[in-house]
């Protein structure tokens, strides 16, 4: 379900799967900003318990995986019981394993309060933790019962974060072109950016109608994979474009210092250096490429100073795709294209493997260095 301002609707929706009590799993930022926005379900008389996890994958661990186990049998938790997650990308990939888990599975309801989360996060049936410094390593797929969106929530998202989901659209728009694309950067004509201030990633606003329709393109994106490939496993690989790259620069960072969605779109720009080093794109279309991913980039930089490449290189090789196509020790993975909707595979996967010479070529001309 999808709307703006539709705090009674969701709570109507919650209230008709007539549960024993609500387990509510948020995070600090709601908390902070949309406490009282389920407070209604209480007054029915069922029992609310809620528990609040730290912000992004910093909520990801082991250690809070076992907490929620431990939280959901203290608050009485049955198989008639009802989790909900409520708040952002993260939270919603531990709290759908923590529901997955736990009595084989909790019935879960998603309330996604993040652009990311709304259209690339919840649509999805992966959930994860990161563990042994390594990320989305363990988890388990996991369907929800209802995922209810009020695109209200983006009203008072900082400026990171939606960028961050105009990353993973962004990523979607290279990877099927047409109304995808078209999408993307028609909502950057918009009047958009506000001009006044430059066009800084500060003067980013999203009117409700172009809200509306990004959410459903990013839907509709996922759910015409997912409905032939379920577990992401073959056709749904593309949706790992860039990814390879984001994570590793998002480890080497640190937890929460580089957006996600921004992280893709520079792992973005790595790739289709490797395709342009290995003849696969030409210049023409790697330029119209990177214009579109630059959209964004151009308005985030990495900060300073940057991880070793060494550090980089040792995340992305440990990569959670690695293994797929079998690579030798001085291979990567990730998945290139000609130009934008075409992409270049041999594999059911849609992944490629190539040199990893070419990712450590493109971080040198970033401005990482070698230790």
């Amino acid at each position: 379900y999808t709307g703006v301002d539709v705090q009674q609707e969701v709570v109507a929706r919650l209230l008709d799967l007539n549960p024993d009590r609500f387990l509510v799993v948020t995070d600090e930022a709601v908390e902070k900003h949309h406490e009282s926005y389920l407070d209604a379900l209480g007054a029915t008389g069922i029992p609310v318990h809620k528990i609040v996890l730290p912000c992004g994958d910093q909520c990801k661990s082991m250690q809070h995986l076992q907490r929620l186990i431990d939280w959901s049998f203290e608050s009485g938790g049955t198989r008639s019981s009802v989790v909900v997650g409520f708040g952002g990308g993260a939270l919603m990939n531990i709290t759908g394993l923590f529901a997955g888990i736990v009595y084989r599975g909790f019935r879960l309801v998603y309330i996604p309060t993040t652009l990311l989360a709304m259209h690339d996060v919840t649509t999805s049936l992966k959930t994860s933790i990161c563990h042994w410094g390594r990320k989305n390593n363990i988890g388990v797929y996991y369907a929800a019962t209802l995922i209810l969106m009020d695109l209200a929530f983006c009203r008072t998202l900082p400026q990171d974060e939606l960028l961050s989901g105009l990353g993973e659209l962004c990523k979607n728009a290279a990877l099927f072109g047409g109304d995808h694309a078209a999408g993307f950067v028609g909502a950057f004509s918009k009047d958009l950016l506000n001009e006044c201030c430059g066009g800084a990633a500060e003067s980013l606003t999203l009117e409700d109608s172009d809200l509306i329709k990004l959410t459903r393109l990013g839907v509709r994106a996922k759910m015409d994979i997912l409905c032939v490939d379920a577990t992401e496993n073959l056709q749904g690989m593309v949706f790992e474009y860039g990814h390879t790259f984001s994570h590793a620069i998002e480890k080497a960072y640190g937890d929460g210092r580089i957006p996600h969605g921004i992280g893709v779109c520079y792992g973005m720009l790595c790739c289709s250096h490797v395709a342009s080093r290995l003849g696969i794109m030409s210049e023409e279309a790697r330029g119209e490429h990177d214009a579109m991913v630059r959209l964004l980039t151009d308005r985030w930089a990495l900060p300073e100073p940057k991880p070793s490449m060494e550090k980089v290189m040792g995340y992305a090789m440990g990569d959670s795709k690695r293994g797929i196509l079998k690579e030798e020790v001085h291979e990567i993975t990730d998945l290139v294209l000609s130009e934008i909707g075409s992409i270049v595979s041999d594999h059911p996967s849609n992944l490629a493997k190539f040199d990893k010479k070419y990712v450590e070529e493109w971080l040198e001309l970033m401005g990482f260095q070698s230790q």
